[in-house]
């Protein structure tokens, strides 16, 4: 099935020369020594990123291009003009690097960056390369799509411990020239896409803002794995420093997955460079601390050390230390070691900037009395900002959409996932139901008179009749543990019952990308 999807703003060859990856400006050596990265987690992915880069040498030379247009089979790159005779590049069917001809040639590699579209979904973000966006084909079938850096020097550093100027350049380039880069053949290239919390986790806040118990609390959405993808982060609204975390989610396979759940007394906090801790204070001492990173492509925590002071198991040296899997179990260590791990840890862990749940909760219009408004316009005056609307025809009238927010669309639109719908009545203001989509990749949309919402493995077709919102079709898939697919359908209101293929979910989603977004005023008070 062919998805068009919203953009949302906001290579595995590296050849011989090709070093790993730094996804992101990472700590110092030093720096990260401080902060306690975990000596058998470094370990790992320095044993992990060798194997890889091993994996990708070849007897075969080497064969650079200076093409100003670079195309592969899902990407073509336009390189800007200012690089022109100052870089190298290679293609190949899934990624496309590019080189400083200068340290190249004078045998430093001179690797800064690649694009790279993980065609056989095996190249985990957060381990070697970091997602900027996703590659859509002409299927629908979705793959991310990764920017890959060295993971060292690629310049003489004997003449130089700072980056050339013109290796500099390219380098610090790599997401402009990325973001500009277009589909080849029948894809859809998104940059951006799949990596912003508006985008991954906007289905989830609304859920738990309907679920309730959140009122006193606050979110953002930040990327504290430091690959590319937000995580939303939950915790009490406050000026604390560092900010407590009650609830951690991640997305594993584009859907949003709970890491950890915590409360007042068992709280979590970010790290500036990645990573989460668990630290028991007290007063402003640190007396136990716990740091863990979130494993690639999962929802699990991976132990990286513990410390803790604790005179009760040995008065003279109450100072330990634990490694590995078995967060308790503790060795001894000494004050020194834990002095340096607590200061560090300090520095390292972050303060957020919440925003508060009871500021986005939406109006609940079944509980309004609509009796004082006479025009839509004067509903308007009472929206909260960033709430949006429009006027659409839908089925047999005009019906009127109130967003609870919007994001931006495409061509400077703004696009909404959720709407509450009104028409006029004998000159009287109706509510008629709300509607809403999984996320930013599916806004409301409009076809042929029709209303499309929906998700990654659903899509609802309302239109309006005789002064109700009707549900003329709905379709679905269901996976079970083994990956097999489960198809439903559903007609004129009538529950969705068990079909035989995803037919009926495959021309549903092609009407409804064949469709356009509702296109949204937005509030600004």
């Amino acid at each position: 099935m062919k998805r068009r999807i919203a953009l949302v703003m906001i290579g595995t060859m590296v050849c011989l020369t090709a070093c790993g990856s730094q996804q992101a400006p990472a700590a110092p050596a030093e720096e990260a020594q401080e902060t306690g990265a975990a000596e058998e987690s470094t370990q790992e992915t320095t044993e992990e990123t060798a194997e890889a880069e091993e994996s990708l040498e070849t007897e075969e030379e080497v064969s650079y291009v200076e093409d100003m247009v670079l195309t592969n089979d899902y990407l073509t790159v336009t390189v800007p003009e200012e690089f022109k005779g100052k870089f190298l590049a290679t293609v190949d069917d899934k990624s496309i690097s590019l080189y400083d001809k200068a340290s190249n040639e004078a045998g430093y590699g001179g690797f800064a960056f690649s694009v790279v579209v993980d065609v056989n979904k095996d190249l985990f973000y957060g381990g070697m390369y970091s997602k900027i966006g996703e590659y859509a084909d002409g299927s629908g079938e979705i793959y991310d799509v990764d920017v890959l850096y060295p993971s060292d020097v690629q310049w003489d550093i004997t003449a130089s411990d700072e980056m050339p100027e013109d290796y500099g350049k390219l380098y610090n380039s790599a997401t402009d020239i990325i973001s500009k880069a277009v589909a080849s053949g029948d894809g859809t290239f998104m940059y951006g896409a799949g990596t912003k919390g508006e985008e991954l986790y906007g289905y989830l806040v609304s859920q738990l803002i309907e679920k309730g118990g959140y009122e006193d609390l606050g979110f953002v959405y930040q990327d504290i794995t430091v690959d590319g993808v937000d995580e939303l982060l939950i915790g009490p609204m406050g000026d604390a420093d560092p900010t407590p975390i009650y609830e951690i989610y991640t997305t594993t396979n584009r859907e949003p997955a709970l890491v950890v759940s915590g409360s007042a007394d068992d709280c979590y906090y970010a790290q500036q460079y990645g990573g989460v801790s668990r630290v028991t204070f007290d007063g402003e001492n640190i007396t136990e601390a716990h740091s863990y990173v979130i494993e690639p492509a999962t929802s699990e925590l991976f132990h990286q050390y513990s410390i803790k002071y604790d005179t009760k198991a040995d008065e003279k040296n109450p100072y330990f230390v634990s490694y590995g899997d078995d967060e308790e179990a503790w060795e001894p260590s000494n004050q020194e070691d834990f002095d340096f791990r607590v200061e560090n840890l300090k520095d390292a862990l972050l303060k957020l900037e919440y925003t508060s749940f009871s500021d986005i909760t939406p109006i609940d219009y079944s509980k309004v009395d609509l009796g004082k408004y006479d025009t839509f316009t004067q509903m308007i005056n009472d929206f909260k900002s960033g709430m949006g609307y429009a006027n659409e025809p839908v089925g047999d009238t005009d019906v009127f959409f109130v967003s609870s927010g919007c994001y931006d669309g495409e061509n400077g639109t703004k696009n909404a996932i959720d709407s509450s719908l009104f028409i006029y009545d004998n000159d009287k203001i109706v509510f008629l139901d709300q509607i809403a989509s999984s996320g930013t990749a599916y806004p409301v949309s409009l076809n042929d008179g029709f209303i499309y919402v929906g998700g990654h493995h659903n899509v609802f077709k309302y239109t309006v009749k005789e002064g109700k919102l009707i549900l003329s079709e709905e379709a679905s898939e269901v996976f079970d543990s083994a990956g097999n697919a489960t198809y439903y359908y559903g007609a004129d209101g009538a529950k969705a019952q068990e079909v035989k293929d995803n037919s009926n979910l495959t021309r549903l989603f092609d009407e409804y990308f064949a469709g356009k977004p509702v296109e949204y005023s937005v509030v600004q008070q």
